[in-house]
Protein backbone atom coordinates (compact mmCIF):
# COMPACT_ATOMS: atom_id res chain seq x y z
CA UNK A 1 0.00 0.00 0.00
CA UNK A 2 2.85 2.37 0.54
CA UNK A 3 4.21 1.62 -2.67
CA UNK A 4 0.76 2.22 -4.33
CA UNK A 5 0.68 5.79 -2.95
CA UNK A 6 4.02 7.15 -3.65
CA UNK A 7 3.63 5.82 -7.16
CA UNK A 8 0.23 7.61 -7.16
CA UNK A 9 2.14 11.11 -6.36
CA UNK A 10 4.80 10.65 -9.13
CA UNK A 11 1.93 9.95 -11.08
CA UNK A 12 0.51 13.21 -10.42
CA UNK A 13 3.24 14.64 -10.09
CA UNK A 14 4.18 13.94 -13.84
CA UNK A 15 0.98 14.49 -15.01
CA UNK A 16 1.18 18.24 -13.52
CA UNK A 17 3.60 18.50 -16.27
CA UNK A 18 0.60 17.57 -19.00
CA UNK A 19 -1.95 20.12 -17.91
CA UNK A 20 -0.33 23.03 -19.75
CA UNK A 21 2.57 24.15 -22.42
CA UNK A 22 3.37 27.04 -20.40
CA UNK A 23 2.92 25.88 -16.62
CA UNK A 24 5.53 23.38 -18.11
CA UNK A 25 7.89 26.42 -19.20
CA UNK A 26 7.49 28.17 -16.14
CA UNK A 27 8.52 25.09 -14.24
CA UNK A 28 11.52 24.32 -16.47
CA UNK A 29 12.78 27.64 -16.18
CA UNK A 30 12.36 27.96 -12.08
CA UNK A 31 14.13 24.73 -12.15
CA UNK A 32 17.11 25.44 -14.32
CA UNK A 33 17.49 28.83 -12.36
CA UNK A 34 17.28 26.97 -8.86
CA UNK A 35 19.46 24.22 -9.78
CA UNK A 36 22.05 27.20 -11.28
CA UNK A 37 22.05 28.60 -7.65
CA UNK A 38 22.41 25.20 -5.97
CA UNK A 39 25.51 24.53 -8.56
CA UNK A 40 26.93 27.85 -7.41
CA UNK A 41 26.45 27.25 -3.71
CA UNK A 42 27.90 23.83 -3.97
CA UNK A 43 30.80 25.27 -5.83
CA UNK A 44 31.36 28.21 -3.51
CA UNK A 45 31.33 25.24 -0.61
CA UNK A 46 33.75 23.15 -2.72
CA UNK A 47 36.10 25.58 -3.02
CA UNK A 48 35.61 27.19 0.38
CA UNK A 49 36.50 23.58 2.39
CA UNK A 50 39.44 24.08 4.74
CA UNK A 51 39.30 27.47 4.40
CA UNK A 52 36.36 28.86 5.78
CA UNK A 53 37.02 29.69 9.90
CA UNK A 54 33.33 29.70 10.53
CA UNK A 55 32.14 26.52 7.95
CA UNK A 56 30.12 24.91 11.23
CA UNK A 57 28.63 28.01 12.01
CA UNK A 58 27.31 29.19 8.49
CA UNK A 59 26.38 25.22 8.31
CA UNK A 60 24.17 25.92 11.39
CA UNK A 61 22.88 28.79 10.42
CA UNK A 62 22.07 28.06 6.40
CA UNK A 63 20.32 24.70 7.41
CA UNK A 64 18.14 26.73 9.86
CA UNK A 65 17.02 29.60 7.07
CA UNK A 66 15.98 26.25 4.86
CA UNK A 67 13.99 24.41 8.25
CA UNK A 68 12.22 27.63 9.08
CA UNK A 69 11.82 28.44 5.11
CA UNK A 70 9.96 25.56 4.95
CA UNK A 71 7.74 26.03 8.38
CA UNK A 72 6.53 29.56 7.10
CA UNK A 73 6.24 30.16 3.59
CA UNK A 74 4.23 26.79 2.43
CA UNK A 75 1.67 26.03 5.39
CA UNK A 76 0.98 29.56 6.17
CA UNK A 77 0.86 30.90 2.52
CA UNK A 78 0.70 28.58 -0.23
CA UNK A 79 0.15 25.21 0.95
CA UNK A 80 1.86 21.68 0.23
CA UNK A 81 0.58 19.48 -2.54
CA UNK A 82 -2.81 18.77 -1.40
CA UNK A 83 -3.53 15.92 -3.94
CA UNK A 84 -3.09 13.54 -0.64
CA UNK A 85 -4.09 15.03 2.14
CA UNK A 86 -4.81 12.94 5.03
CA UNK A 87 -8.53 13.86 4.71
CA UNK A 88 -8.85 12.74 1.30
CA UNK A 89 -7.89 9.10 2.55
CA UNK A 90 -11.04 9.21 5.19
CA UNK A 91 -13.08 7.10 3.07
CA UNK A 92 -10.76 4.60 2.24
CA UNK A 93 -10.15 2.85 5.78
CA UNK A 94 -6.36 2.47 5.35
CA UNK A 95 -4.56 1.40 8.49
CA UNK A 96 -2.65 4.40 10.15
CA UNK A 97 0.00 2.61 10.14
CA UNK A 98 0.41 2.54 6.97
CA UNK A 99 -1.31 6.18 5.69
CA UNK A 100 1.14 8.07 7.91
CA UNK A 101 4.69 6.70 6.91
CA UNK A 102 3.39 6.25 3.18
CA UNK A 103 2.08 10.18 2.84
CA UNK A 104 5.33 11.15 4.88
CA UNK A 105 7.15 9.49 2.14
CA UNK A 106 5.07 10.71 -0.85
CA UNK A 107 5.99 14.51 1.12
CA UNK A 108 9.79 14.20 -0.41
CA UNK A 109 8.41 13.54 -4.02
CA UNK A 110 8.01 17.01 -5.04
CA UNK A 111 10.33 19.40 -7.04
CA UNK A 112 11.16 22.06 -3.91
CA UNK A 113 11.63 18.57 -1.71
CA UNK A 114 14.43 17.30 -4.26
CA UNK A 115 15.65 20.31 -4.95
CA UNK A 116 16.14 21.52 -1.02
CA UNK A 117 18.11 17.85 -0.89
CA UNK A 118 20.00 18.50 -3.81
CA UNK A 119 21.21 21.42 -2.01
CA UNK A 120 21.44 20.36 1.32
CA UNK A 121 24.01 17.27 0.37
CA UNK A 122 26.05 20.38 -1.96
CA UNK A 123 27.01 21.93 1.29
CA UNK A 124 28.32 18.82 2.77
CA UNK A 125 31.53 20.01 0.60
CA UNK A 126 32.57 22.23 2.72
CA UNK A 127 34.34 19.49 5.18
CA UNK A 128 35.27 17.29 2.36
CA UNK A 129 38.87 17.06 3.50
CA UNK A 130 37.53 15.62 6.66
CA UNK A 131 36.21 12.08 6.20
CA UNK A 132 34.43 11.68 9.66
CA UNK A 133 32.75 15.55 9.61
CA UNK A 134 31.81 14.36 6.10
CA UNK A 135 30.11 11.70 6.62
CA UNK A 136 28.07 13.34 9.35
CA UNK A 137 27.76 16.04 7.18
CA UNK A 138 25.65 14.01 4.68
CA UNK A 139 24.03 12.62 7.57
CA UNK A 140 22.58 16.27 9.01
CA UNK A 141 22.10 17.29 5.44
CA UNK A 142 19.40 13.98 5.30
CA UNK A 143 18.06 14.46 8.55
CA UNK A 144 17.91 18.37 8.05
CA UNK A 145 15.51 17.58 4.88
CA UNK A 146 13.45 15.30 6.37
CA UNK A 147 13.05 17.78 9.47
CA UNK A 148 12.18 21.00 6.75
CA UNK A 149 9.65 18.18 5.19
CA UNK A 150 7.97 17.08 8.00
CA UNK A 151 7.87 20.58 9.94
CA UNK A 152 6.05 21.63 6.61
CA UNK A 153 3.69 18.68 6.67
CA UNK A 154 2.66 18.86 10.36
CA UNK A 155 2.10 22.82 10.06
CA UNK A 156 0.39 22.33 6.93
CA UNK A 157 -2.12 19.91 8.57
CA UNK A 158 -3.09 21.76 11.54
CA UNK A 159 -3.36 25.41 9.60
CA UNK A 160 -5.76 23.90 7.73
CA UNK A 161 -8.84 24.84 10.12
CA UNK A 162 -7.22 28.34 10.06
CA UNK A 163 -6.21 28.72 6.49
CA UNK A 164 -10.13 28.13 6.01
CA UNK A 165 -10.59 31.57 7.40
CA UNK A 166 -10.25 34.71 5.47
CA UNK A 167 -8.59 36.73 8.60
CA UNK A 168 -5.95 34.37 8.92
CA UNK A 169 -5.26 34.36 4.91
CA UNK A 170 -5.55 38.42 4.63
CA UNK A 171 -3.18 38.67 7.64
CA UNK A 172 -0.89 36.33 6.23
CA UNK A 173 -0.90 37.81 3.13
CA UNK A 174 -0.12 41.09 4.56
CA UNK A 175 2.61 40.20 6.45
CA UNK A 176 4.21 38.13 2.89
CA UNK A 177 3.90 41.39 1.48
CA UNK A 178 5.33 43.47 3.91
CA UNK A 179 8.12 41.01 3.83
CA UNK A 180 8.52 41.04 0.20
CA UNK A 181 8.19 45.17 0.08
CA UNK A 182 10.90 45.06 2.59
CA UNK A 183 13.34 42.85 1.65
CA UNK A 184 15.93 45.51 -0.38
CA UNK A 185 16.15 47.20 3.28
CA UNK A 186 16.58 44.32 5.24
CA UNK A 187 18.94 42.61 2.61
CA UNK A 188 20.87 46.15 2.89
CA UNK A 189 21.17 46.10 6.23
CA UNK A 190 22.55 42.49 6.65
CA UNK A 191 24.44 43.56 4.18
CA UNK A 192 26.13 46.52 5.64
CA UNK A 193 26.93 44.67 9.46
CA UNK A 194 28.65 41.84 7.12
CA UNK A 195 31.94 43.21 8.54
CA UNK A 196 30.46 42.12 12.44
CA UNK A 197 29.48 39.01 11.36
CA UNK A 198 31.29 36.99 13.29
CA UNK A 199 30.05 39.09 16.18
CA UNK A 200 26.68 37.67 16.22
CA UNK A 201 27.22 34.33 14.05
CA UNK A 202 28.72 32.42 16.70
CA UNK A 203 25.93 32.87 19.58
CA UNK A 204 23.48 32.75 17.29
CA UNK A 205 24.63 29.41 15.35
CA UNK A 206 25.50 28.09 19.62
CA UNK A 207 21.65 28.63 20.35
CA UNK A 208 20.27 26.98 16.79
CA UNK A 209 22.49 24.06 17.41
CA UNK A 210 20.10 22.86 19.90
CA UNK A 211 16.77 23.77 18.47
CA UNK A 212 14.94 21.63 15.92
CA UNK A 213 16.27 24.01 13.27
CA UNK A 214 20.12 23.20 13.77
CA UNK A 215 20.76 20.40 15.34
CA UNK A 216 21.59 17.93 13.19
CA UNK A 217 23.49 20.45 11.29
CA UNK A 218 25.52 21.33 14.44
CA UNK A 219 27.11 17.49 14.42
CA UNK A 220 30.29 17.81 11.82
CA UNK A 221 31.26 20.97 13.00
CA UNK A 222 31.25 19.54 16.93
CA UNK A 223 32.78 16.13 15.32
CA UNK A 224 35.52 18.52 13.70
CA UNK A 225 36.58 20.29 16.83
CA UNK A 226 36.31 16.67 18.69
CA UNK A 227 33.98 18.28 20.88
CA UNK A 228 31.97 14.73 21.55
CA UNK A 229 30.21 15.99 24.44
CA UNK A 230 28.27 18.27 22.11
CA UNK A 231 28.47 15.73 19.33
CA UNK A 232 26.56 13.80 21.30
CA UNK A 233 23.73 15.66 23.13
CA UNK A 234 23.47 17.22 19.45
CA UNK A 235 23.02 13.98 17.95
CA UNK A 236 20.47 12.60 20.60
CA UNK A 237 18.82 16.25 20.32
CA UNK A 238 18.06 15.21 16.33
CA UNK A 239 17.18 11.72 17.41
CA UNK A 240 14.14 13.23 19.94
CA UNK A 241 13.43 15.97 17.45
CA UNK A 242 13.10 13.83 14.55
CA UNK A 243 11.16 11.29 15.87
CA UNK A 244 8.95 13.55 18.05
CA UNK A 245 8.02 15.35 14.69
CA UNK A 246 7.22 12.35 12.93
CA UNK A 247 4.56 11.06 16.00
CA UNK A 248 2.76 14.61 15.25
CA UNK A 249 2.59 14.11 11.94
CA UNK A 250 1.31 10.49 12.61
CA UNK A 251 -1.23 11.97 15.28
CA UNK A 252 -2.31 14.69 13.28
CA UNK A 253 -2.57 11.92 9.89
CA UNK A 254 -4.97 10.04 11.98
CA UNK A 255 -7.17 13.24 13.16
CA UNK A 256 -7.42 14.18 9.51
CA UNK A 257 -9.01 11.07 8.33
CA UNK A 258 -11.66 11.12 11.04
CA UNK A 259 -12.32 14.59 11.47
CA UNK A 260 -14.22 16.36 8.42
CA UNK A 261 -12.78 19.45 7.30
CA UNK A 262 -13.98 22.63 8.91
CA UNK A 263 -15.82 24.45 6.63
CA UNK A 264 -16.25 28.08 6.05
CA UNK A 265 -18.77 30.32 7.64
CA UNK A 266 -20.48 33.41 5.68
CA UNK A 267 -19.37 36.41 8.18
CA UNK A 268 -22.07 37.68 10.21
CA UNK A 269 -23.02 41.03 9.61
CA UNK A 270 -24.49 43.34 12.13
CA UNK A 271 -26.03 46.68 11.72
CA UNK A 272 -26.36 48.45 8.07
CA UNK A 273 -22.32 49.50 8.05
CA UNK A 274 -21.34 52.59 5.81
CA UNK A 275 -24.52 52.41 4.47
CA UNK A 276 -25.87 54.21 7.54
CA UNK A 277 -23.44 57.03 6.79
CA UNK A 278 -24.22 58.01 3.20
CA UNK A 279 -27.05 59.18 0.99
CA UNK A 280 -29.55 57.24 0.63
CA UNK A 281 -29.25 57.47 -2.99
CA UNK A 282 -27.42 55.57 -5.95
CA UNK A 283 -24.10 56.75 -5.45
CA UNK A 284 -24.41 56.84 -1.70
CA UNK A 285 -25.15 53.11 -2.20
CA UNK A 286 -22.36 52.38 -4.94
CA UNK A 287 -19.98 54.63 -2.27
CA UNK A 288 -21.10 52.45 0.61
CA UNK A 289 -20.62 49.30 -1.40
CA UNK A 290 -17.38 50.03 -2.61
CA UNK A 291 -16.00 51.22 0.73
CA UNK A 292 -17.12 47.74 2.32
CA UNK A 293 -14.77 46.07 -0.10
CA UNK A 294 -11.61 48.54 0.83
CA UNK A 295 -12.19 47.20 4.10
CA UNK A 296 -12.92 43.32 3.81
CA UNK A 297 -11.59 42.83 0.36
CA UNK A 298 -7.68 41.40 0.52
CA UNK A 299 -7.10 42.59 -3.05
CA UNK A 300 -7.52 46.42 -2.50
CA UNK A 301 -4.82 45.26 0.45
CA UNK A 302 -1.35 46.14 -1.75
CA UNK A 303 -2.71 50.07 -2.36
CA UNK A 304 -3.95 50.38 1.04
CA UNK A 305 -0.08 48.21 2.81
CA UNK A 306 1.61 50.66 0.26
CA UNK A 307 0.51 53.60 2.54
CA UNK A 308 2.89 53.45 5.74
CA UNK A 309 5.62 51.48 3.18
CA UNK A 310 6.30 53.54 0.98
CA UNK A 311 7.39 56.52 3.48
CA UNK A 312 9.37 53.55 5.56
CA UNK A 313 11.38 52.40 2.44
CA UNK A 314 12.29 55.98 1.57
CA UNK A 315 12.91 57.12 4.88
CA UNK A 316 15.48 54.28 4.98
CA UNK A 317 17.20 55.19 1.47
CA UNK A 318 17.58 58.65 2.79
CA UNK A 319 18.98 57.13 6.12
CA UNK A 320 21.53 55.48 3.68
CA UNK A 321 22.21 57.85 1.58
CA UNK A 322 21.75 61.46 3.81
CA UNK A 323 19.99 62.42 0.89
CA UNK A 324 15.97 63.13 1.86
CA UNK A 325 14.42 64.35 -1.34
CA UNK A 326 12.27 61.09 -1.71
CA UNK A 327 10.32 61.86 0.87
CA UNK A 328 8.87 64.91 -1.01
CA UNK A 329 7.77 62.01 -3.54
CA UNK A 330 5.61 60.42 -1.45
CA UNK A 331 2.44 62.22 -1.55
CA UNK A 332 1.75 61.75 -5.30
CA UNK A 333 3.42 58.28 -5.39
CA UNK A 334 0.39 57.66 -2.70
CA UNK A 335 -2.16 59.60 -4.97
CA UNK A 336 -1.59 57.72 -8.29
CA UNK A 337 -1.58 54.29 -6.68
CA UNK A 338 -4.88 54.43 -4.36
CA UNK A 339 -6.49 56.36 -7.36
CA UNK A 340 -5.16 54.05 -10.00
CA UNK A 341 -6.61 51.13 -7.62
CA UNK A 342 -10.10 51.33 -8.69
CA UNK A 343 -9.26 50.95 -12.51
CA UNK A 344 -9.99 47.40 -11.82
CA UNK A 345 -12.85 47.92 -9.58
CA UNK A 346 -15.55 46.24 -11.99
CA UNK A 347 -12.78 43.44 -12.53
CA UNK A 348 -12.97 42.62 -8.42
CA UNK A 349 -16.71 42.57 -8.73
CA UNK A 350 -16.68 39.10 -10.96
CA UNK A 351 -20.34 37.82 -10.75
CA UNK A 352 -21.38 40.79 -8.14
CA UNK A 353 -21.40 43.36 -11.29
CA UNK A 354 -25.12 41.47 -12.26
CA UNK A 355 -26.38 43.56 -9.09
CA UNK A 356 -25.67 46.80 -10.55
CA UNK A 357 -26.91 45.74 -14.15
CA UNK A 358 -29.91 44.37 -13.26
CA UNK A 359 -30.95 46.89 -11.05
CA UNK A 360 -30.16 49.55 -13.60
CA UNK A 361 -27.69 52.03 -11.93
CA UNK A 362 -26.74 54.76 -13.87
CA UNK A 363 -22.80 55.26 -14.66
CA UNK A 364 -22.53 58.41 -13.26
CA UNK A 365 -23.50 57.19 -10.24
CA UNK A 366 -21.40 54.07 -10.75
CA UNK A 367 -18.49 55.82 -11.77
CA UNK A 368 -18.88 58.72 -8.84
CA UNK A 369 -19.69 55.89 -5.95
CA UNK A 370 -16.59 54.41 -6.70
CA UNK A 371 -14.09 57.63 -7.37
CA UNK A 372 -15.78 58.47 -3.75
CA UNK A 373 -14.93 55.81 -1.95
CA UNK A 374 -11.46 55.79 -2.78
CA UNK A 375 -11.14 59.69 -2.39
CA UNK A 376 -12.30 59.26 1.14
CA UNK A 377 -9.69 56.68 2.20
CA UNK A 378 -7.05 58.36 0.44
CA UNK A 379 -7.40 62.22 1.02
CA UNK A 380 -6.11 61.85 4.39
CA UNK A 381 -2.94 60.04 3.79
CA UNK A 382 -2.64 61.94 0.71
CA UNK A 383 -2.31 65.30 2.62
CA UNK A 384 -0.68 64.05 5.71
CA UNK A 385 2.11 62.58 3.30
CA UNK A 386 2.21 66.07 1.61
CA UNK A 387 2.72 68.27 4.80
CA UNK A 388 4.60 66.35 6.84
CA UNK A 389 8.00 66.23 5.28
CA UNK A 390 8.04 70.25 4.71
CA UNK A 391 6.40 70.36 7.70
CA UNK A 392 9.52 68.11 9.95
CA UNK A 393 12.43 69.58 7.38
CA UNK A 394 11.25 73.29 8.38
CA UNK A 395 10.70 74.25 5.03
CA UNK A 396 6.91 75.13 4.72
CA UNK A 397 7.50 77.58 1.63
CA UNK A 398 7.43 74.19 -0.55
CA UNK A 399 4.23 72.56 1.32
CA UNK A 400 1.79 74.48 -0.67
CA UNK A 401 3.72 73.10 -4.05
CA UNK A 402 3.43 69.11 -2.07
CA UNK A 403 -0.03 69.84 -1.86
CA UNK A 404 -1.02 70.75 -5.38
CA UNK A 405 1.24 67.84 -6.62
CA UNK A 406 -0.18 65.33 -4.70
CA UNK A 407 -3.91 66.45 -4.73
CA UNK A 408 -3.78 66.37 -8.41
CA UNK A 409 -2.09 62.82 -8.53
CA UNK A 410 -5.20 61.41 -6.37
CA UNK A 411 -8.12 63.43 -8.47
CA UNK A 412 -6.67 62.86 -11.84
CA UNK A 413 -5.49 59.46 -11.36
CA UNK A 414 -9.41 58.53 -10.08
CA UNK A 415 -10.28 60.08 -12.91
CA UNK A 416 -8.80 58.04 -15.38
CA UNK A 417 -9.37 55.23 -13.34
CA UNK A 418 -13.26 55.83 -13.81
CA UNK A 419 -12.90 56.19 -17.56
CA UNK A 420 -10.37 53.27 -18.22
CA UNK A 421 -12.52 50.72 -15.58
CA UNK A 422 -15.68 50.86 -17.99
CA UNK A 423 -13.61 50.20 -20.87
CA UNK A 424 -10.52 47.79 -20.12
CA UNK A 425 -11.75 44.28 -18.34
CA UNK A 426 -9.11 42.05 -17.36
CA UNK A 427 -8.67 38.84 -15.19
CA UNK A 428 -7.55 39.60 -12.05
CA UNK A 429 -7.73 36.94 -8.69
CA UNK A 430 -11.30 35.42 -7.75
CA UNK A 431 -12.67 36.33 -4.48
CA UNK A 432 -11.07 34.71 -1.99
CA UNK A 433 -8.17 33.86 -4.01
CA UNK A 434 -4.73 34.69 -3.35
CA UNK A 435 -4.35 38.27 -4.23
CA UNK A 436 -0.83 37.35 -5.83
CA UNK A 437 -2.51 34.89 -7.61
CA UNK A 438 -1.33 35.34 -11.34
CA UNK A 439 -4.81 34.60 -13.10
CA UNK A 440 -5.10 33.09 -16.69
CA UNK A 441 -5.55 35.65 -19.38
CA UNK A 442 -3.04 38.37 -18.29
CA UNK A 443 -0.54 39.26 -21.38
CA UNK A 444 0.91 41.60 -23.06
CA UNK A 445 -2.43 43.45 -23.68
CA UNK A 446 -3.18 43.37 -19.91
CA UNK A 447 0.31 45.27 -19.20
CA UNK A 448 0.20 47.30 -21.96
CA UNK A 449 -3.05 49.02 -20.78
CA UNK A 450 -2.47 49.42 -17.38
CA UNK A 451 1.05 51.07 -18.86
CA UNK A 452 -1.32 53.37 -20.87
CA UNK A 453 -3.32 54.05 -18.11
CA UNK A 454 -0.66 55.52 -15.79
CA UNK A 455 1.43 56.90 -18.58
CA UNK A 456 -1.82 59.07 -18.87
CA UNK A 457 -1.83 60.14 -15.72
CA UNK A 458 1.72 61.04 -15.60
CA UNK A 459 1.38 62.94 -18.95
CA UNK A 460 -2.36 64.98 -17.48
CA UNK A 461 0.21 66.07 -14.26
CA UNK A 462 2.60 67.64 -16.34
CA UNK A 463 0.55 70.76 -16.40
CA UNK A 464 0.99 70.76 -12.40
CA UNK A 465 4.40 69.69 -12.62
CA UNK A 466 5.93 72.57 -14.59
CA UNK A 467 5.09 75.29 -11.47
CA UNK A 468 5.92 72.65 -8.98
CA UNK A 469 9.20 71.94 -10.28
CA UNK A 470 9.84 75.53 -11.16
CA UNK A 471 9.19 76.50 -7.41
CA UNK A 472 10.84 73.84 -6.18
CA UNK A 473 14.16 74.60 -7.90
CA UNK A 474 13.57 78.88 -7.21
CA UNK A 475 12.48 77.97 -3.29
CA UNK A 476 9.51 79.81 -4.16
CA UNK A 477 5.86 79.82 -2.20
CA UNK A 478 4.71 81.48 -4.59
CA UNK A 479 4.70 78.98 -7.61
CA UNK A 480 3.38 76.49 -5.21
CA UNK A 481 0.54 77.95 -5.18
CA UNK A 482 0.22 78.20 -8.23
CA UNK A 483 0.91 74.39 -8.41
CA UNK A 484 -1.60 73.98 -6.10
CA UNK A 485 -4.58 75.93 -7.54
CA UNK A 486 -3.51 74.68 -10.99
CA UNK A 487 -3.58 71.15 -9.59
CA UNK A 488 -6.96 71.49 -7.69
CA UNK A 489 -8.75 73.20 -10.91
CA UNK A 490 -7.68 70.64 -13.22
CA UNK A 491 -7.71 67.56 -11.00
CA UNK A 492 -11.50 68.73 -10.16
CA UNK A 493 -12.28 68.62 -14.19
CA UNK A 494 -10.46 65.71 -15.46
CA UNK A 495 -12.80 63.88 -12.47
CA UNK A 496 -15.53 65.55 -12.86
CA UNK A 497 -14.83 64.59 -16.97
CA UNK A 498 -13.59 61.52 -16.01
CA UNK A 499 -16.84 60.31 -14.13
CA UNK A 500 -19.16 61.76 -17.13
CA UNK A 501 -17.35 59.63 -19.71
CA UNK A 502 -16.83 57.26 -17.98
CA UNK A 503 -20.71 56.62 -17.22
CA UNK A 504 -21.52 57.01 -20.74
CA UNK A 505 -18.90 54.22 -21.89
CA UNK A 506 -20.72 52.27 -18.81
CA UNK A 507 -24.13 52.59 -19.77
CA UNK A 508 -23.80 51.71 -23.63
CA UNK A 509 -20.91 48.70 -22.50
CA UNK A 510 -22.96 47.22 -19.41
CA UNK A 511 -23.82 43.89 -21.18
CA UNK A 512 -20.09 43.72 -22.68
CA UNK A 513 -18.66 44.53 -19.42
CA UNK A 514 -20.92 41.82 -17.54
CA UNK A 515 -20.20 39.08 -20.11
CA UNK A 516 -16.31 40.25 -19.70
CA UNK A 517 -16.45 39.50 -16.04
CA UNK A 518 -18.15 36.27 -15.65
CA UNK A 519 -15.68 34.61 -18.01
CA UNK A 520 -13.08 35.16 -15.25
CA UNK A 521 -14.62 32.84 -12.70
Amino acid sequence: MVAHILKLKLRLLGNGFKRSTGQLIGVIIGGVYALGMIVMLTLAAFYSAGQTQNAAELSIVLASVVVLGWAIVPPLLTGVDLTLEPSRFVHFGISQKILAPALVLSGFISLPAILTIIGLLGGTLLWRFEAGPMVAAVLAALVTAAMAVLVCQYLTIVSTALRAKRRFRELTFALLFLVLICLGPIISSVAGAAQSMTDWLSPLSNVLSYTPFGAAAALPGALSESNFAKFAICLLLAVIYLGGLYFLVARATAEATVTPPPEQRAAKQSGLGFFKFVPATPTGAVTARALTYWFKDPRYAIGVLMVPVLPLIFWFTGNQSGDYTMMYLIGPLIGILLGFSISADISYDNTAFALHVLTGVQGRADRAGRAFACFALSIIPVLLAAILPGAIAGETWRIAGDLGISLAALLIALGVSSLASARYIYAVPLPGDNPMKTPPGNGMRVALTQLGTIGSMAILLLPVLIPYLMGWFQKSQALGLVALAVGLVEGIGLLILGIILGGKWYEKRAPELMQAVMVNK
